[in-house]
């Protein structure tokens, strides 16, 4: 006889991160799922942020909801508040804005700070579960010290996971290096503007090279650089199969200049198709990115965490919006080292593998779900107690 599972009510968004939880439970975990059916970053997704951000200069509160489920837990996600919630609840986060739909300034309201709070603190809140370290510190450093020592006994850092992709590198014979980048919803934020220059530049050291890049259409005064030699680009939608065949199975290696991210899955990806990375020291990354062990860290002053709070959105977009000559250079440095010896290329790429298919790497499955079954184990008997 099967032994009863655990029933749990999770929130989702159509993000691909979901997809990894969602088809992949934990052993004894059987979900009741609530997802968002509206492409991510799509249309209506910005639309209900930019309404949020509206309705907090005049109502001052945060994401929340009261979920109704006959299941034993629920499992809150994207920091949406749970209230008057009955059930035990835990809910992960991926910054500490996310509770505002990422209006920083919208955390230092006292009513906002108090909804929140006040719903953290109950005793159906089980666990918090930041994506990162850094998200973990940036939730302290919104909600404040005093704020998170009333709370941190519940917090515990629940990384992202992702499956290996079933297939592999495609062995190529041809002698060119294909570089991928994949970022889309921000051509500035992205770093793109930055990879367009940096590629531009190495086309004129070496005569191999491809750029494969998703993005959104470029702004008028970059259309120019759609005619670099070897520069390909796709703007429309590429199901997930395509995706990897298109841009991760053929690449040599995955570069992301962003400054604007929060955790960059696009990396995971990469990872999962054993390419080595290149990415901005921003935010998550340097905990995706070991630099000279998986690939390389790019030093970036303009990432959106290293703001202080009285910047205007404004002026960040201005800042984003600049070329960057010192992170071009680095970007320059970097990918020439990869270019120029195939044996490091290939040794970063398993090692990016390995963090993704070893049952004790960083982002596997597995480790993912024997930490994630503990939680709700202990949320579950917390409750009974």
């Amino acid at each position: 006889m099967d032994k009863k599972k655990t029933k749990v009510k999770i929130l989702a968004s159509s993000h691909p991160q979901f997809d990894e939880i969602i088809d992949l439970p934990p052993e004894g975990i059987e979900y009741e799922v609530d997802r968002v059916k509206t492409k991510y970053h799509g249309w209506i997704t910005e639309k209900k942020i930019d309404l949020h951000n509206k309705i907090l200069k005049i109502l001052p509160i945060p994401r929340m909801t009261s979920t109704k489920t006959n299941g034993d837990i629920v499992h809150s996600t994207r920091g949406i508040i749970q209230i008057f919630q009955k059930k035990p609840w835990i809910i992960d986060c991926e910054c500490g804005s996310v509770f505002t739909s990422f209006n920083w300034k919208a955390m230092k309201n006292p009513i906002v700070r108090k909804i929140i709070m006040h719903a953290l603190k109950s005793k159906n809140c089980k666990k918090i579960l930041p994506q990162s370290n850094a998200a973990k510190e940036d939730l302290r450093k919104k909600i404040g010290n005093k704020n998170f020592e009333k709370i941190k006994h519940k917090v515990e850092v629940l990384y992202l996971a992702m499956r290996p992709n079933k297939e592999k590198k495609i062995k190529r014979k041809d002698k060119k290096i294909i570089l991928s980048f994949v970022g889309i919803h921000g051509f500035y934020g992205k770093g793109t503007h930055d990879l367009l220059k940096t590629y531009e530049k190495l086309t004129k050291k070496y005569n191999n090279l491809e750029l494969k890049m998703k993005c959104d259409e470029f702004p008028e005064k970059y259309k120019k650089y759609k005619k670099l030699p070897g520069l390909k680009v796709f703007t429309k939608y590429l199901p997930k199969k395509e995706l990897f065949k298109k841009l991760y199975l053929e690449s040599d290696v995955f570069v992301l200049p962003t400054m604007k991210d929060h955790y960059g899955v696009v990396l995971l990806e990469a990872m999962s198709a054993g390419l080595p990375l290149i990415g901005t020291n921003s935010f998550t990354l340097p905990e995706l990115i070991k630099d000279g062990k998986n690939g390389f860290l790019i030093k970036t002053r303009y990432s959106w965490e290293m703001y202080p709070d009285n910047y205007t959105q404004e002026k960040i977009k201005e800042d984003f919006e600049q070329k960057h000559p010192k992170i071009i250079n680095q970007l320059i440095e970097k990918i020439s080292i990869l270019i120029e010896n195939k044996k490091l290329r290939e040794k970063m790429g398993k090692e990016s593998r390995k963090m993704i298919e070893d049952e004790n790497g960083q982002f596997s499955i597995k480790k993912r779900n024997r930490q994630l079954k503990k939680i709700y184990e202990e949320c579950l008997n917390s409750s009974t107690n």
